[in-house]
């Protein structure tokens, strides 16, 4: 549990941060606020312009009255008019300043989404996330501008119409600002109160859209196991956990607004009461204009005081979803640009591990003291059962973690002095389930190389045995294939992802479980697409399927973490070891003849 004190300081903390982003604005927001004070002024005129014509009409004669009531109409109405253009103005600015904020904020939030290691979205929900940053900067935003405009404005309206009112009449306006230190202790504590309770629908909210989102992505397997009752139940009771947070919140809101309310309007009896009195009783400083004008200036007064108590409102939900922005923002990255991070260019690189170890967050070690060497040019392969280290190694290399200790050495540097750029420049990655964007065939290949030609892109389409099919395909290269490639077959998802790495053409390509998911005609496909692009680069393959390491010219067997086995696919049929015996179980006849020495 936090304290007092550090609950204060989290909250002035965020509000600075958040009040950071209006500041890259300078000029924007000086111009809101100027059209703000500018129609503060002609708005509080209005009032006074009104004391001025029934007190002229009070003292002079009927045809000086007419004349000066028309002349003050006209006045009026120049001045409802400079009003409402200036607010005109100050809403389009008001406008433009918002989203460069909203701009800004996402902006940041998704810089930071893109920096943040695999660890981080290991443990989170990716609708939890997409709620952070749509709805959660949107309340951010909401709160930042219409609560600093909004806010602004109130306070230049109570300055202001709090001068005229003691200026014209010091005992009738002490009247008027007697329920003020009530609403004051209201609203602050209205303020500590909600501001947990809307952080508990924000977390709700962001629960439900995880369940929708991860509903939308199953849809298929959802349909097939008939889970529709069940997901329907999930639903209906995180939808009604969130309706019943809201009214939590609300229900302060509707005892809050309507007390507000009424101590304003006791303000207004005393006005009328005690006004009343002084005008019956001739007092000279008080004459029925300027009781008139008085009663509207309290009315104007009163009026932003209930505003600053609405924001009360906007400010609790603002703070609760600035906290869970920053919270994304202040997240330490766990794989880090070095200071002074170098650039490589070599097209023959190695990998070394040297007493390499490694564990996730609250779990044993995976590899201890490992070591392992990924020669240039040649293809490495990682063989053994789930959960052996295979992909945690190609990780590793890859820089998607980073050691717990040992030393890993990409291109016979330091991987982690190597930038991160040049780094990721230098690697393909084959996946055993291919992404692709939603778009066309030709905008997912081009990811691996922006100025691609045709001729390049077909050649690797070729290399990858996708040519074929992509040409009789309706659209050919402009085909669009669907979210995830939903209008393609895993195997072509496969294989348009190889082709991608060959448009690339990195010097070292990391196969991950790459035909897994596909049928054995399939297979052979994506295995000649392999073929073509393990020529003359350096790979490391895992790999289920032995056949697919058959040529690997190393190939190193992993339990545990640990290396039992190794050697090349004729010599570990010989050792009769482990690879021996699941060549045999997955070739499901008599193993090759075993060479005797």
């Amino acid at each position: 549990m936090k304290s007092s004190s550090e609950k204060r300081t989290i909250k002035k903390r965020t509000i600075l941060r958040v009040s950071k982003y209006l500041f890259r604005y300078r000029t924007l927001f000086g111009l809101t606020l100027g059209f703000a004070i500018l129609m503060t002024l002609l708005e509080i005129s209005v009032p006074l312009a009104i004391q001025r014509i029934f007190d002229q009409m009070e003292i002079s004669g009927s045809f000086e009255s007419f004349e000066s009531l028309w002349v003050g109409i006209l006045i009026i109405g120049l001045l409802y008019l400079g009003s409402e253009v200036c607010n005109c103005l100050r809403i389009r600015v008001n406008n433009q300043l918002e989203q460069k904020v909203l701009l800004d904020m996402r902006s940041d939030l998704h810089t930071k989404l893109l920096k943040l290691s695999v660890t981080f979205y290991d443990q989170r929900k990716s609708g939890e996330l997409a709620s952070r940053v749509v709805e959660d900067v949107a309340n951010v935003e909401r709160a930042l501008l219409d609560g600093t405009e909004q806010g602004m404005s109130s306070i230049l309206k109570i300055a202001g119409i709090s001068i005229a009112l003691f200026y014209m009449q010091p005992t009738l306006a002490f009247c008027v600002f007697l329920p003020v230190p009530i609403l004051l202790v209201v609203g602050i504590f209205y303020a500590k109160r909600s501001r947990t309770v809307w952080k508990k629908v924000r977390e709700s909210a962001s629960e439900l859209n995880s369940l929708i989102i991860e509903d939308i992505q199953a849809n298929r397997l959802i349909q097939s196991f008939g889970l529709q009752d069940k997901e329907k139940a999930r639903f209906a009771s995180m939808a009604e956990d969130l309706k019943d947070k809201n009214l939590r919140a609300m229900y302060r809101w509707a005892f809050y607004s309507p007390a507000t309310t009424l101590v304003t309007k006791l303000g207004f009896l005393s006005i009328i009461g005690i006004g009343g009195f002084m005008v019956f009783n001739g007092d000279q400083t008080l004459s029925i204009g300027t009781l008139i004008a008085f009663f509207l200036l309290a009315n104007m007064l009163y009026q932003p005081i209930a505003q600053l108590h609405g924001l009360n409102h906007l400010l609790a939900a603002g703070r609760a979803s600035g906290e869970r922005v920053f919270e994304i923002l202040d997240t330490p990255i766990d794989v880090a640009e070095a200071k002074e991070a170098k650039d490589i260019k070599r097209r023959d690189l190695s990998i070394r591990f040297e007493n390499v170890s490694f564990q996730y967050p609250e779990r044993a070690a995976v590899i201890s003291n490992f070591n392992l060497l990924i020669e240039k040019n040649k293809v490495t392969a990682l063989v053994g059962h789930t959960g052996a280290g295979k992909t945690t190694i190609a990780n590793l290399a890859m820089r998607t973690y980073d050691a717990s200790t040992g030393q890993i050495t990409f291109a016979d540097e330091k991987i982690q002095n190597i930038s991160l750029k040049s780094l990721h420049n230098h690697i393909g990655f084959v996946a055993q389930d291919p992404f692709l964007f939603d778009g066309t065939i030709r905008e997912n290949l081009i990811l691996g190389k922006v100025t691609a030609s045709e001729s390049e892109i077909n050649a690797a389409l070729d290399k990858a045995s996708a040519l074929e099919f992509v040409n009789g395909l309706p659209q050919g290269l402009d085909t669009r294939i669907g979210e995830k490639g939903i209008r393609l077959s895993q195997g072509e998802k496969q294989r348009i992802t190889i082709a991608r790495v060959l448009l690339k053409n990195p010097p070292f390509v990391v196969l991950d479980e790459a035909t897994a998911s596909v049928d054995t005609i399939t297979e052979k496909k994506i295995q000649k697409a392999l073929e073509n692009l393990a020529s003359e680069r350096t790979v490391l393959i895992i790999a289920h399927r032995l056949s697919t390491v058959k040529k690997a010219d190393y190939i190193a067997v992993l339990d545990k973490g640990v290396i039992i086995e190794s050697g090349t696919h004729k010599k570990l049929l010989n050792e009769g070891g482990t690879y021996a015996k699941l060549w045999q179980i997955q070739s499901d006849r008599i193993p090759e003849t075993i060479e005797h020495s």
